[in-house]
């Protein structure tokens, strides 16, 4: 019986690379969103309090998923470190000690 648990480093930094690319994925949308964002409707009788209104809550969405998809890909980016990590203390938990014990 083993106690304690494992990860797969190489799932682990596979997984993180999709998150970091889901991340920039996200980003060229927002940018998307960016790009329309503010855009006028182009009447500026009745509906101008409306289309001011428009504007203000598209600049809060972008601001908003522009900042999840920052979050988004620097999860991924903590993941890959997290998968170097792990590679290295196996490497090190396997490599010969200088000096051993005796």
């Amino acid at each position: 019986m083993s106690s304690g648990f494992g990860i797969a480093a190489d799932t682990l930094a596979q997984q993180a690379s999709r998150m970091r690319i889901h991340g920039e994925e996200y980003d060229a949308a927002v940018q998307r969103l960016r790009e329309r964002a503010g855009a006028s409707w182009g009447d500026d009788g009745l509906f101008a309090i409306v289309n001011q209104v428009w504007a203000q809550c598209s600049q809060t969405i972008v601001a908003t998923k522009s900042a999840l998809s920052d979050e988004v890909r620097d999860t991924g980016g903590g993941l890959t470190t997290v998968a170097r990590n792990i590679r290295d203390a196996d490497t090190a938990a396997t490599m010969p000690e200088d000096g051993a014990w005796v």
